[in-house]
């Protein structure tokens, strides 16, 4: 049975420091603490920040962003980056910005940072297109435990995209991010154990991965399954 090929790479993750303050599915890396730092004695600097980005003073926000960005806050230059990426808080559109900031963050460890530079690495959005350099940065941050990360590059591997075609890694990186429920790595994975590539083959645990993908709402799988139900 012919199921398809695997599912591109994941998009970048951005927004606005505003939904950030209040999703933590969005911008994790400034979203509001809920509870302070035993050592901290005050509200932190970027806590100040997001609250007078949230009540309109967006000018003032940004002046603190980029006053810490400059003494070398990851958290601050990270926003910068987003802000610079959106043409949001009164900073024109600036991808050459937004990957200067992005790159300062990640080289301090900032993972989401380090996720978007794999992103715009890929794509050439800022800088030249490099596959490697992509892959690199994915690496870093699915290291940290990254699932999209881990999903991108686990893509690469697969198709042989910046470093040498490798099913079974590609295997072993759509299995971190399934673990954590990321239903395009659980449909993939499914692929690869259907198929038995970079892995040995066994239909009862493709099946199983699509069913845990498809509850998850995700087309593809819920489509396969249906196929399936259909051979029986």
């Amino acid at each position: 049975m012919a199921v398809g090929g695997v599912i591109g790479f994941w998009v970048l993750l951005t927004g606005t420091p505003a939904q950030a303050a209040v999703s933590e599915s969005a911008f994790p890396a400034i979203q509001l603490r809920q509870e302070l730092r035993p050592q901290e004695k005050a509200i932190s600097s970027n806590q100040v920040a997001i609250m007078q980005y949230n009540t309109g003073h967006r000018s003032e926000a940004v002046r603190m962003w980029q006053a810490h960005a400059e003494k070398g806050d990851a958290e601050a230059q990270f926003t910068l980056g987003v802000l610079y990426h959106r043409g949001d808080g009164g900073l024109a559109k600036d991808m050459i910005e937004a990957v200067h900031w992005y790159r300062k963050a990640a080289e301090q460890g900032h993972v989401i940072a380090q996720y978007n530079m794999g992103i715009l690495c890929a794509t050439g959005n800022g800088l030249a297109r490099d596959h490697g350099a992509a892959t690199e940065w994915w690496r870093m941050a699915a290291l940290q435990g990254h699932a999209e990360a881990q999903f991108n590059l686990g893509l690469f591997y697969a198709e042989g995209t910046g470093v040498n075609q490798d099913p079974s890694e590609a295997v072993k990186w759509w299995g971190m991010a399934a673990k954590q429920g990321l239903a395009a790595a659980q449909f993939n994975l499914g692929l690869m154990y259907m198929k038995g590539e970079g892995i040995d083959e066994n239909q009862d645990e493709a099946v199983r991965l699509w069913r845990l993908s498809a509850n998850q709402g995700f087309t593809q799988a819920i489509t396969v399954l249906k196929v399936l139900q259909l051979d029986e």
